[in-house]
């Protein structure tokens, strides 16, 4: 339950949204433009901003061209194949072959192109009385227009936040790698853990890619956030380097669970570097955003103190864990905001 009111705090907001978009844009479709039965505006609405804020203007367009698509080849199709399950099942073929086809770019990217597509072809095989085919397409349209305005003119996503709530899960799941206090994410044996964290790590770098095209997206074309373009260019720039952290940590780990295989101990300073990267991480987790200075400056200096800490008289074992600690360390020094001199 816990979990579940954890999710259902994130969504009120755009969930919300969708819900007056598709409210909007059935009574624009219904009462303004005079259509009897709209569906597809607030189904076009409603998908297009979803629960997330994330990439609301690609999936807008996305399904705008998936379900104009889809009409247009059942439209075509209907009088010569009729109604049934054979006809739907050979418009579906036919729809998703020519969404292949032309599905290029940020268009053919995920699903939404495509499943929209084959949903509006069956929805207009199965409910051909419904209205004609130019209707429906002005419908979908509509649906999408509202999206639009709705979700990117007047409640665009905030672009800073959406990295740094991205940028937060991709640090919690290395914290979850690094420290040993962190809940097991698997408690099946060591490798079905590594592997588990590795699928966890690379699952939130993925939302993190998708925040960060959102934020670029949102202060391009969104007018309450064109003037953030400088700062969301250097957030960014900055989060860039969290990939090569990512990388850093599931090294690291790699490398002391391969040694551990071994039965060689690694040194009790070599733990002690690797818990010290764990206790940053969680200490930027715990901190407010944007980070404040003071607590920048102390974690680059505690990062750039441990990457000089000299290394002598351990065993080779100790000096893999050490090179690799070492290297995570410079990633976390990259991952922080410069500061004036």
């Amino acid at each position: 339950m816990s979990a579940a009111w954890r999710r259902v705090r994130m969504v009120p907001a755009p969930a919300l949204q969708a819900a007056v978009a598709a409210g909007v844009a059935w009574w624009v479709a219904h009462d303004v433009l005079g259509h009897a039965v709209p569906f597809f505006a607030p189904i076009a609405a409603a998908v297009a901003l979803s629960t997330t804020h994330l990439q609301r203007a690609r999936r807008s367009a996305q399904m705008i061209a998936g379900v104009l698509l889809g009409i247009g080849v059942a439209e075509v199709l209907h009088p010569l194949v009729g109604s049934g399950a054979v006809s739907i099942g050979l418009v579906v073929l036919v729809v998703m072959i020519l969404a292949v086809a032309l599905g290029f770019g940020f268009v053919g990217e995920g699903m939404m192109f495509f499943n929209q597509a084959a949903a509006s072809a069956i929805l207009v095989i199965a409910l051909h009385k419904s209205g004609t085919g130019a209707e429906r397409a002005g419908d979908a349209l509509v649906g999408g227009a509202v999206a639009l305005v709705i979700g990117v003119g007047l409640f665009p996503s905030d672009p800073l936040r959406l990295i740094w709530d991205a940028e937060h899960r991709v640090l919690a799941s290395l914290w979850q790698v690094l420290s040993p206090t962190a809940p097991a994410t698997q408690p099946r044996g060591e490798m079905d853990r590594a592997l588990t964290a590795s699928y966890e790590v690379h699952r939130r770098l993925t939302a993190l890619t998708q925040a960060r095209d959102t934020a670029r997206f949102s202060v391009r074309v969104a007018p309450r956030r064109m003037l953030m373009r400088g700062v969301v260019r250097a957030e960014e720039t900055r989060v860039a380097h969290m990939y090569l952290l990512a990388s850093g940590v599931l090294t690291l780990m790699r490398t002391m669970k391969d040694i551990g295989e071994t039965r060689e101990a690694p040194s009790g300073a070599c733990q002690a570097e690797v818990q010290e990267l764990a206790d940053v991480l969680e200490e930027l987790l715990d901190a407010p955003r944007p980070w404040p200075e003071a607590q920048v400056r102390d974690v680059a200096s505690r990062m750039q103190e441990l990457s000089a800490r000299p290394s002598s008289g351990e065993t080779p074992v100790s000096a893999i864990i050490t090179t690799a600690a070492r290297r995570v360390a410079g990633d976390i020094a990259g991952l922080l905001p410069r500061l004036p001199a």
